[in-house]
């Protein structure tokens, strides 16, 4: 198991971008508040790709970097990969 870094840019946001790849079992670090949290990765995801922080409710807007970038199209659990099977635009037709 290995230590990756995140970002995490707002308080409002609900997942980080990971700057490496994550294995399942490995720790995202990423500051919030200003102070240092840790997530575990619940599978395997890509570096770049979004990790949830906290439980993403069906349904529920999808936060990061302070934006909304989509809704939960499934609940989401911390450490699960943030991407297009379980999140859907919000736009026409989303």
């Amino acid at each position: 198991m290995r230590i990756v870094n995140a970002i995490h840019i707002d308080d409002t946001d609900n997942c980080v971008t990971l700057t490496d790849n994550a294995d399942v079992g490995d720790t995202a670090r990423f500051l919030e508040g200003g102070v240092e949290k840790t997530i575990t990765a619940r599978g395997s995801i890509p570096k770049w790709h979004k990790m949830a922080v906290s439980p993403i409710q069906k349904n529920s807007c999808v936060y990061k970097y302070g934006a909304v970038i989509g809704v939960a199209s499934a609940d989401i659990e911390p450490g699960d990969h943030v991407h297009t099977h379980n999140i859907r635009s919000q736009g026409i037709g989303g």
